[in-house]
């Protein structure tokens, strides 16, 4: 055929329907207008993805195709994605949706599937006026409890606030709610049988069952042994078997000139069901993907590009991307965890004064 463009639409959905990696569904999408039309939510039913990796935002001259990229790990490939909804805006992400954040509003995306759900504005959490700079402070974890694209039974689950207070909103709420104060500062938050966890600065794991009859109510579940504290950051990440990980980020702190880097990590274990502590130093073959995105694993047995007993860092220094001329973005790498060395993964430079982050193409 001489022109590609003028295949029947009915053909191009067939032929949409039976693509499976997200990397050839963008490619086809880009092709031209009538491959782009094609190229919808109902006709891509992907299968499990390696995590991309959302990069700073680049100065552009067209302000009406405002675009962004995203780095794919399995190809080595950069992917441009018309994008203005992502333009000069804060954006975490979970499973394949970013939450971007305004200094009032906040809405859930999906970068390519082109959807977009409006959530309440941020005002409505009762201590959204006591924050200055609300609009780089106030948000600081995401995490949904399941994929917004298939089901409309889902949460919205973040940090919030001084001490980062958990919150959360499902559909149908008119404004956010927040769980009650433990009193801690909360790093990481994850959903793990139908129940929200989160760690908080004495490596306490703590647990709200949101969809309880008491859904505000926290409680702590175990504190981790003494002397696994954060050098600078914790993450909690959903395991097996009724575990969840406890990961410590040890970073060199910033000097006068602006040099920081992660150095090292630590992993321990909880067994929900023993409320017993044990030392991980081997993940087998699974990674682990930590940052500003939401903490969760990949199994890599299956996957090109993606090494296992492994973990994939991005920069979430805060005062690097607030504070430093060029901005942050160059903590990212893959720690090993056999030798503890770390090596790149993404090549070239992604610096922003706005946070760049991982983004999971599929739950």
């Amino acid at each position: 055929m001489e022109n590609w463009s003028e295949l029947l639409h009915d053909l191009l959905v067939e032929i949409a329907k039976k693509i499976t990696s997200i990397e050839d569904f963008v490619s086809f999408g880009v092709v031209c207008s009538s491959w782009y039309a094609a190229a919808t939510r109902d006709n891509f039913t992907p299968s499990t993805q390696i995590p991309w990796l959302m990069l700073a935002e680049v100065e552009q001259q067209n302000e009406s195709e405002l675009w962004r990229q995203f780095f794919s790990l399995s190809s080595g490939r950069i992917f441009k994605v018309i994008l203005p909804e992502a333009s000069k805006i804060r954006c975490l992400s979970s499973l394949g949706w970013l939450l971007t954040l305004g200094e009032l509003n906040a809405n859930l995306l999906h970068p390519l599937l082109r959807l977009q759900i409006q959530l309440p504005d941020l005002n409505t959490f009762q201590d959204y006026d006591e924050i200055e700079n609300v609009e780089q402070d106030y948000v600081h974890k995401m995490v949904l409890s399941s994929n917004p694209a298939v089901t409309c039974d889902y949460l919205v689950m973040v940090t919030h606030g001084f001490g980062g207070v958990l919150g959360f909103w499902r559909p149908g709420d008119v404004s956010w709610t927040a769980a009650d104060r433990l009193g801690f500062y909360i790093y990481d938050l994850t959903f793990y049988k139908d129940k929200l966890y989160a760690v908080d600065v004495r490596g306490g794991v703590i647990v709200c069952d949101v969809n309880g009859p008491n859904p505000t109510q926290v409680r702590t579940v175990s504190i981790a042994p003494d002397g696994f504290l954060p050098h600078a950051q914790l993450y909690l990440v959903g395991w097996v078997d009724d575990t969840l990980l406890v990961v410590s980020r040890k970073v060199a702190l910033m000097n006068d000139s602006g040099n920081y880097g992660t150095t090292s990590f630590r992993v321990i274990q909880l067994d929900l069901r023993h409320n017993k502590w044990s030392t991980i130093n081997n993940l087998g073959k699974r990674a682990l993907f930590l940052g500003y995105n939401s903490s969760f694993f990949v199994e890599t047995s299956d996957k090109v590009g993606c090494k296992g007993n492994c973990i994939y860092f991005t920069d979430d220094c805060g005062e690097s991307y607030f504070g430093t001329p060029e901005g942050g973005g160059k903590d990212m790498g893959i720690f090993n965890m056999l030798d503890g060395s770390i090596e790149p993964h993404f090549g070239g430079k992604s610096l922003s004064h706005i946070v760049a982050e991982e983004y999971r193409s599929k739950s």
